[in-house]
């Protein structure tokens, strides 16, 4: 209520139940579902922003045997088995999406809180990705027809005399235009690994492929090839590949170092060890070293 003082100037005067309308105002408020609602959400996304819990954490692959591949509806191999205990010591929910290599490479180099395996280490992919651990290590190798005796090759100038095909955006397309190959001369890019192999048994457009023996052994009994078709002309020795789990730049990095804490976890108590032996032989595969 408002009055006119002595002096002329305005003073007020508050009712006497104000204190009551007003606690009585507050109480309402509080009371109210929507406000409950709104607190318990922001309490929750700021919680799991600070666990880098506020997107799910999706991981992207290819059909690449006995890496990663589908088999009754499920993406499995030794890669993918090894992704999934890591992640196991860890608190986030995930999703393993399996498509070709280019384009699973190129939304783990823009999405965000995304992932892709199994991706080789190279000076030029350095910058692009959050690296986690080394989990495999192989060399390439380029193979060709047994029967095309005329393929003599004691380096790489060599193999340029040759028509080569690689898996587009792989690691050894990048490596060939490194090493000065020109494509649709004597390079051929694919979008899909299997069609190397049936592109190299009519040797119409190409003569060699360059990729991982391992791989290429488990293509030829995925596709039930003979696999004495095939031959090893010439290994890249110095050139070893170390595969990975890499994250994209816009992925948080408390994420990045949960995995690897728990790809840590995995080798203190021989999970790695003993997934890896499932898969392959000894000789296969060269085991990570410990890193505390």
């Amino acid at each position: 209520m408002t009055k006119f003082g002595i002096n002329g100037k305005i003073s007020y005067r508050i009712p006497e139940n104000h204190n009551k309308v007003a606690v009585n105002y507050m109480m309402h408020i509080f009371n109210s579902p929507i406000l409950i609602f709104l607190i318990l959400f922001l309490f929750s996304a700021s919680s799991q922003a600070a666990h880098g819990q506020h997107a799910p954490l999706t991981l992207v692959t290819e059909h690449r045997p006995p890496f990663q591949f589908l088999k009754d509806g499920e993406i499995t191999g030794f890669s993918t088995q090894l992704i999934k205990a890591m992640l196991k010591n860890t608190p986030y929910k995930t999703k393993i999406l399996l498509y070709p290599w280019s384009r699973s490479y190129n939304l783990a180099l823009k999405k965000e809180n995304t992932c892709v395996f199994a991706i080789a280490r190279t000076p030029e992919r350095e910058s692009r990705f959050k690296w986690t651990k080394k989990y495999f290590s192989t060399n390439n190798v380029f193979i060709g027809l047994k029967s095309s005796i005329d393929i003599k090759i004691s380096n790489i100038d060599d193999a340029k005399k040759y028509r080569i095909a690689v898996v587009r955006d792989d690691v050894t397309h990048q490596f060939l235009i490194e090493h000065g190959f020109i494509e649709n001369k004597n390079m051929f890019i694919v979008n899909n690994p299997s069609s190397m192999l049936k592109l190299l048994q009519s040797r119409r457009l190409i003569d060699l492929v360059l990729t991982d023996e391992i791989s290429l052994r488990y293509r030829v009994k995925y596709h039930d090839l003979d696999p004495n078709t095939f031959n090893s002309f010439y290994k890249l020795q110095e050139y070893t590949l170390d595969f990975y789990l890499a994250c994209s730049l816009n992925t948080e990095q408390v994420i990045v170092d949960d995995i690897m804490n728990g790809f840590e976890k995995i080798k203190q108590t021989g999970e790695y060890t003993k997934i890896m032996k499932q898969w392959l032989n000894e000789k296969d595969f060269k085991i990570a070293p410990h890193q505390p």
